[in-house]
């Protein structure tokens, strides 16, 4: 593949990225619903737990791992 078809494939992504958040962030600015920072700015829900079963880790102190004799 030539040089310059690389340098133009890599400028039409960049610059498809870069229209695609500009229009996204005219579009947050605007007041309409967007994707940009949806979760960011707000805040995401919790996660609730689903009454799983897990056992809940204990640490032991180093001095309670001594070996018995």
């Amino acid at each position: 593949m030539p040089l310059w078809t690389q340098h133009l494939l890599v400028l039409t992504l960049v610059a498809a990225c870069l229209a695609y958040t500009i229009f996204q962030g005219a579009r947050s600015l605007g007041g309409k619903k967007s994707r940009l920072g949806s979760c960011c700015s707000k805040g995401c829900p919790p996660v609730k737990a689903g009454g799983s079963n897990t056992e809940k880790i204990h640490f032991l102190p180093v001095e309670m791992l001594r070996k018995r004799r």
